[in-house]
């Protein structure tokens, strides 16, 4: 009697657990992501390199069913790099502005715990500044302006840290590209462990 009345107690803590959507009407959400890298020595011709980047995307969303959410997400990014060496310089700098269509669906770890993935397709608008100077007696600058079509799929995790909101957190994911530039269009597909995200999704009646 006591094995049936504890497994009704865990089926039923199980499927609360998942209706963690059932009484909202829409989720706000966000997500941010930085990255930082220095090296020396790194090439054969480069002394110090260094880059940075930095990422944001508000989103909203509207449940599908109790574990599950579609929604729409706006993304703006920034980033720089530096090249240097006795003999010469480069440095460049990136701006992007995104929107796209996203689901993300959520599996129960523990009472408060919960594993997801999010699928999105997104397009982008970036800007590229390039500069190179050798000395003081040659120097470049170049502007480029891309379009992006990409797909992504993200694994992470959430915590219900209370009744409306939970915090997400990720390291990697997967990701096919397609950009079109004025010198053509160019295809990738990369699988990256070095892009944590952090963000947050709340719950609105």
């Amino acid at each position: 009697m006591k094995k049936i009345q504890l497994s009704i107690f865990f089926v039923a803590m199980y499927f609360a657990s998942l209706a963690q959507f059932d009484s909202a009407k829409y989720v706000l959400g966000g997500e941010s992501s930085y990255y930082l890298n220095n090296n020396t020595n790194s090439q054969e011709y480069t002394d110090k390199s260094s880059s940075s980047f930095f990422h944001i995307s508000p989103s909203v969303a509207r449940p599908i069913k109790s574990n599950g959410l579609i929604g729409v997400q706006l993304g703006f990014g920034a980033g720089s790099s530096k090249n240097e060496s006795d003999n010469f310089e480069s440095k460049g700098t990136n701006q992007n502005y995104s929107l796209g269509v996203f689901y993300q669906r959520f599996y129960t770890i523990t009472n408060k715990v919960y594993f997801n993935w999010k699928a999105g397709a997104q397009v982008g608008v970036n800007k590229s500044v390039s500069e190179y100077s050798v000395g003081e007696s040659f120097e470049s600058r170049t502007t480029e302006h891309t379009t992006s079509y990409d797909l992504l799929v993200t694994p992470g995790v959430s915590w219900k840290v209370m009744n409306r909101l939970l915090l997400n957190g990720s390291i990697g994911g997967a990701s096919f590209d397609f950009i079109d530039s004025s010198s053509g269009g160019t295809t990738s597909f990369s699988i990256f462990f070095n892009r944590p995200q952090f963000g947050f999704s709340f719950l609105l009646n």
